[in-house]
């Protein structure tokens, strides 16, 4: 009888130690992915918010200098979509902060699952906050442009630069549609080959770590 208790023990102990040398080695990969994919994101929403703000001043100037009321108004609302695109990137940089190592590593797992998946809701839905509400403003600003001879106005750079004709304004709309569709699909695309994956990792290590005592 103490025989096989003791070879129970002993079956018990090897399976307990190969899990906690699978979890180490799995923990240390998680964590070099985590590292990559929590610097991708900081850089992703600096450079989101830098966008924004330069886009801001642009849009500002376009807003005093255009003279064409609906191309006037959109100038306006992309303003406060910048606005709100940066307020959505500052809160995506604020909750990327690095864990201690002095926190625990289940601790520090749940707070990674958290950090996931704030950013695979925050890609899913980019199509409709980012890419759709984006769109919507330039195809207010495309539509209201007119003749500038009809409001006395002459700018060479804007006339150059400006969809006026009815060829251009469809060019420039298809253009925009196809970018925008391709900013939706990297989006989905980040979600499922990045985040994913890891937040299947973490459930992984959660799950293993339950059978080490």
């Amino acid at each position: 009888m103490l025989e096989q208790e003791l070879k129970n023990i002993w079956k018990n102990s090897s399976k307990t130690s190969q899990i906690s040398i699978e979890t180490d080695a799995l923990v240390q990969e998680f964590g070099t992915q985590m590292n990559r994919i929590q610097k991708q994101i900081k850089n992703r929403d600096r450079r989101e918010i830098s966008a924004s703000v330069i886009g801001i001043l642009i849009f500002s100037f376009l807003a005093y200098e255009i003279p064409f009321p609906i191309t006037k108004a959109s100038c306006f609302l992309s303003i406060l979509w910048f606005v709100y695109v940066i307020y959505k990137f500052r809160k995506s940089n604020h909750q990327n902060i690095p864990e201690k190592l002095s926190v625990p590593l289940t601790e520090q797992l749940a707070r990674k699952k958290q950090l996931l998946e704030q950013q695979v809701k925050l890609l899913n839905s980019a199509a409709y906050w980012y890419a759709g509400s984006s769109f919507v403003t330039n195809f207010i600003f495309i539509y209201g442009l007119k003749n500038p001879v009809d409001y006395n106005w002459t700018n060479q750079l804007a006339e150059s630069m400006l969809p006026l004709t009815t060829q251009t304004k469809v060019f420039t709309l298809v253009g925009l549609c196809f970018f925008y569709v391709f900013i939706a699909w990297v989006n989905k695309r980040a979600v499922k080959k990045e985040l994913q994956p890891l937040l299947k990792n973490i459930s992984v290590i959660q799950e293993q770590l339950k059978h080490i005592p």
